[in-house]
């Protein structure tokens, strides 16, 4: 049922008229209830009602005043507002409209209007970066530590469960680390890094391998009061090296010298990313690495951490540098399958 258009007038007048209505439309309810099948849902403060929409006015059968002005900021059940909808012709009772694309783009009408898009104009369609779904793994911590020196040389571990790699070197080095949950290696020879990374890419795994270079190396001991030894103090070995990570994250991280008695460390996640995009029939990308690039949709992204299952990318536009963070798979299986 649709109401006509209200004339010029009161509010008052026009609900007098609507009220004179309500006995012939209470003694029809049972063909409404036919008639407004599949039609969408309002959200109100009043809770959820069954709706008939007309241009500028709207019926709402459970409300007390049964004839309101349009409001087209209203939203409707499916999350998309009245007025937009009617913007673009879309029947505003109809629930199947936030999951049409009519431009073909591969963006349903709700992404659409979430993203401030026109739905009819393939040209004109969201950042296809938004369409990126996590499918990481857990992360893999590898396990950074400095336990050795001598005359100005010294000793820089990594360690991923019980697997053991070190580095011995001096101020001014620098070498690549490949690590992950398939293997860890230690390179100080860019060719050498090169051939292993054609291999791993022949082989389907990750590929990435952190360029690190050592800035400085500091011998430091320092005098501390010994709580144990009743404050009497103590010389203790502080010196540090100033390691610098070259890839996306460009991180300068401090390393103290650690012994049995003073274990210090570095955690590095060095477990695989895979992410997932629907767009062309749906496609896997990966594996990838926190601090590793890659490119989508003919833009440039950096991994530069994550949280849980949500991977946070850096990229770069005509604005400046713009932080994405991209959320799990499940997450968005969970969204769509709500009523």
């Amino acid at each position: 049922m649709e109401i006509a258009e209200a004339k010029a007038g009161s509010g008052k007048q026009v609900v007098a008229e609507a009220k004179k209505k309500t006995e012939g439309i209470v003694r029809r309810q049972g063909s409404i209830d036919q008639a407004m099948k599949g039609a969408g849902v309002l959200k109100g403060s009043e809770g959820e009602h069954r709706v008939f929409v007309s241009a500028t006015l709207v019926y709402l059968p459970k409300n007390s005043e049964p004839v309101q002005p349009l409001d087209r900021k209203m939203v409707t059940d499916d999350g998309i507002e009245i007025g937009w909808k009617m913007r673009f012709s879309f029947d505003p009772t109809d629930p199947v409209v936030r999951d049409l694309d009519p431009d073909g783009d591969g963006f349903t009408n709700l992404e659409e209007f979430q993203a401030g898009t026109d739905p009819l104009r393939k040209e004109d369609s969201p950042a296809k970066e938004s369409k990126l779904k996590s499918r990481s793994g857990d992360p893999v911590g590898m396990i950074v530590s400095f336990p050795e020196k001598s005359g100005g040389f010294f000793t820089i571990r990594f360690q991923i469960g019980a697997k053991r790699k070190e580095f011995k070197g001096k101020a001014g080095d620098v070498f690549w680390v490949m690590a992950g949950p398939d293997g860890l290696e230690i390179f100080t020879e860019e060719g050498k890094v090169t051939v292993q990374r054609a291999k791993a890419k022949e082989a389907g795994q990750n590929q990435h391998a952190i360029p690190l270079k050592v800035v400085s190396y500091q011998e430091k001991i320092e005098k501390i009061k010994d709580a144990k030894a009743g404050g009497v103090e103590v010389d203790v070995d502080n010196s540090e090296i100033l390691l610098q990570r070259m890839d996306a994250l460009r991180e300068m991280q401090k390393l103290i010298f650690s012994t049995t008695q003073r274990p210090q460390s570095l955690s590095w996640d060095v477990g695989e990313i895979r992410m997932y995009t629907p767009i062309g029939g749906g496609s896997e990308i990966g594996p990838f690495r926190v601090g590793e690039k890659f490119s989508f949709e003919g833009k440039d992204f950096s991994i530069v951490g994550r949280e849980g299952q949500k991977i946070q990318l850096l990229t770069q536009d005509e604005s400046g540098q713009k932080t994405i963070w991209v959320p799990p798979e499940v997450n968005l299986q969970h969204e769509s399958a709500r009523p």
